[in-house]
């Protein structure tokens, strides 16, 4: 539906020294929405589709929670409305905006599944091809660049304080972490070459109506630049879960050489198979007590004498942060397809509590993936570990910054399409380099216009 509108925007952010990693730039995002089934019935419609879902996108990126509040938000002016292509009064001849009604209906009326289709569709080649990935690698390293330029003309944070040096050169970031070779030792922002795509599934709390199971959403979401590629409703009918839809959502995506990381639900052997028979992709999963019998395996195999391969450092956002890694093969007897190694990652957090600072926790996970030594570096491996938590951040913005989990609209397919409508926004702000993203709505809030032209809906 909004593909392409994101192809546009991706091709946009590479440059046209990527053009080759992009697919050619099919239909304006109007015409695309034209193209839209129409759910209602032909007496009495008012405005077109096109027009009533290009204001619904408007109003997310301006940071409105519901069809109410957009509806209250939209007297636009004529430009503004002309823009959105919505009805000119025969009589007046002037643009009229949408009613609370007629926009708080649609979302219940809309195809869902043909929604996130054309988002799958569209989206997923160009958000995982090398090029982005490289982009956003090279954006990184300028933006620590200047804030190690920053930190050179400032006084040293307090966490250094901490840092100690042994006699042999091993250091340690604060006391109770481990000890690290510095050759080991690096920093938290390494994008791997290899692209990968996070699966983690969000419940909308209080999306239920009838006795009927809440609504819960499944979504797969790029590492790097967290571009929202694909999302299911889990629990159409009968039971599923997770698990059930883990295939259906990934089905349709070009995974070929993708890494798909998930969380300890995801760890069987049937989407083990899948990704590597099926779809030729990798896979990095946690091994938990779902596993018993693999995890006993692995955390069988000989960790205490297997140095650590790689660690990241990080003292930002007032906590100190160590994160180790451990490889070995995966032992024989371990019966899980495709899987090449076995790692061990340690984490260690120090927080500042009452001017003290004090160990927060120390945990350690096992993990399994089908990468061989020559697919990655353990630096790599680390960072596509900590590459998953970019879908916990896609969650925790639209609690956050648009309410979903306190959101009443429950009808039909409408609470999967405001999120759907939420993913296109969030995805639109990832691409421009968004950090502030309350920030970024109050100021499409402010000036109409920019939504606009943030989600390129006007014609042409």
């Amino acid at each position: 539906m909004y593909a392409s509108s994101l192809i546009e925007l991706v091709r946009c952010h590479l440059g046209p020294e990527d053009a080759a990693v992009t697919p050619p730039r099919a239909a304006s995002l109007r015409e695309a929405l034209a193209r839209l089934a129409d759910p209602r019935r032909r007496r009495g419609i008012r405005h077109s589709l096109a027009s009533l879902v290009s204001v619904l996108v408007a109003g997310v990126a301006c940071g409105y929670t519901g069809p109410l509040a957009i509806a209250q938000a939209a007297g636009w002016d004529q430009a503004l409305l002309a823009a959105h292509g919505t009805r000119r009064n025969p009589v007046t001849g002037l643009h009229e905006p949408p009613s609370a009604s007629t926009l708080g209906r649609l979302p219940a009326l809309l195809d869902a599944g043909q929604l996130e289709a054309g988002l799958s569709g569209w989206a997923a080649a160009a958000a995982l091809g090398a090029g982005l990935a490289a982009r956003v690698a090279a954006r990184r390293a300028s933006k620590k660049e200047k804030q190690q330029e920053g930190r050179r003309r400032r006084k040293p944070p307090a966490a250094k304080a901490l840092r100690e040096v042994r006699p042999d050169g091993w250091v340690r970031a604060a006391p109770g972490h481990p000890w690290l070779d510095p050759a080991v030792a690096g920093g938290p922002q390494r994008v791997p070459a290899r692209p990968a795509v996070a699966v983690d599934g969000k419940e909308r709390k209080l999306a239920k109506v009838a006795g009927k199971p809440k609504v819960h959403l499944l979504a797969a979401v790029t590492h790097v630049a967290g571009l929202v590629i694909g999302q299911d409703k889990v629990a159409k009918s009968g039971k599923a879960n997770e698990v059930t839809h883990f295939r259906p959502l990934l089905e349709p995506l070009p995974l070929d050489g993708v890494l798909v990381t998930a969380d300890a639900m995801q760890t069987t052997r049937d989407n083990a198979r899948f990704l590597r028979q099926v779809k030729r992709a990798h896979f990095l999963w946690p091994v938990l007590g779902n596993q018993p019998g693999l995890h006993a395996a692995l955390d069988a195999l000989d960790w205490d004498s297997t140095p650590v391969a790689a660690a990241t450092v990080d003292t930002a956002r007032g906590r100190i942060e160590t994160r180790t890694i451990r490889v070995l093969p995966v032992p024989e007897g371990a019966d899980f397809p495709g899987a090449k190694q076995a790692l061990l990652i340690e984490r260690y957090v120090t927080v500042k509590k009452n001017g003290q600072w004090v160990m927060r926790n120390c945990e350690a996970v096992l993990y399994i993936t089908s990468l061989a030594p020559c697919d990655g570096t353990p630096e790599d491996l680390l960072a596509h570990v900590r590459g998953h938590w970019m879908v916990e951040h896609l969650h925790w913005l639209r609690d956050v910054i648009w309410n979903e989990d306190k959101s009443l609209i429950r009808t039909g397919s409408a609470p999967q399409v405001i999120s759907a409508l939420t993913n296109l926004v969030i995805t639109r702000f990832r691409i421009q380099g968004v950090t502030s993203y309350a920030e970024e709505t109050r100021r499409n809030a402010q000036n109409p216009r920019r939504a606009l032209q943030l989600l390129d809906l006007s014609p042409g």
